[in-house]
């Protein structure tokens, strides 16, 4: 096999024309790189170059050797990208979801420490979030309906439902049982930035409502704690440590459930093995 090394130096000879500023140009001694020449050529069983008593040339062999090993350079060049794209991707997971539910439901696969690997998560439509798993940009993505398409696998993993998070003094705490989006439409509420499909829900039946919204959530939590405003929570993001003060009251709408639904290629569906470690 013919060493990469010496092809890369007739390349930098062939850009100099000279053994002297190739030999400084690659830190070698003038000798050293006469010789690798050398090598070159009987490696190749080809002479590759004119020789005078102080000058050595490309002939026509070389020339056309010269073009090749181009070639070669540039695609070994291709070949290290491409091994550091695919290391890069085994040690990563991009995670695209219609909502955030599935971060709370399954935090294990969200943590990087405990996957082993770099965490990546976007919000997205559905049309986006599928087109990038069949793409390769998401290794896995969570959305709200069944879909049969070749070459994906498609799981049922869990249903998020709705709750509306009122002070025990406020007027709407009356409905501790249930309550349902015609009852407080028209109300001011707290709401996280980025609640993905919930938000065509809200906008669907809470026309007259206006929206409070925090990019922060500790600092959702921490206003929340402290006013007299509602917010949302779900039955997976509802804290354990949530203030004393407050009542979490289901909504009784079909449309205050979500189900959710985890994709990856089939190829890689030992991923969906992460899921159960919750």
């Amino acid at each position: 096999m013919i060493d990469s090394e010496l092809l890369f130096y007739l390349i930098v000879f062939s850009e100099t024309g000279s053994l002297l500023k190739s030999s400084e140009l690659l830190h070698l001694s003038q000798p050293s790189l006469s010789r690798a020449m050398q090598k070159l050529e009987a490696e190749l069983d080809l002479t590759l170059f004119d020789r005078s008593a102080n000058k050595i040339t490309l002939n026509e062999n070389g020339k056309e050797i010269l073009s090749y090993a181009k070639d070669i350079m540039m695609m070994m060049d291709h070949l290290k990208e491409k091994a550091k794209t695919l290391k890069e991707k085994s040690q990563s997971l991009n995670i695209g979801l219609t909502a955030p539910g599935p971060i709370y439901q399954f935090p294990t696969l969200f943590v990087p420490i405990l996957t082993n690997k770099k965490i990546s998560v976007m919000i997205e439509e559905e049309a986006e979030l599928v087109k990038k798993l069949i793409n390769n940009i998401y290794d896995l993505i969570f959305i709200n309906r069944s879909l049969k398409i070749e070459g994906l696998v498609c799981e049922k993993i869990m249903r998020e439902h709705l709750y509306v998070s009122v002070p025990t003094t406020h007027f709407l705490a009356k409905y501790h049982h249930s309550i349902s989006f015609n009852d407080i439409d028209g109300q001011t509420f707290l709401l996280s930035s980025d609640i993905g499909q919930w938000n065509e829900v809200l906008d669907k039946h809470m026309k007259r409502s206006r929206f409070l919204k925090q990019d922060d959530l500790d600092e959702l939590r921490e206003i929340a704690e402290y006013s007299t405003i509602p917010n949302f929570v779900t039955n997976v993001t509802m804290s354990k440590n949530a203030p004393k003060n407050r009542i979490n009251i289901p909504i009784a709408d079909d449309d205050a459930y979500l189900d959710f639904y985890v994709l990856c290629k089939k190829e890689r569906a030992a991923i969906l093995d992460l899921l159960k470690q919750d």
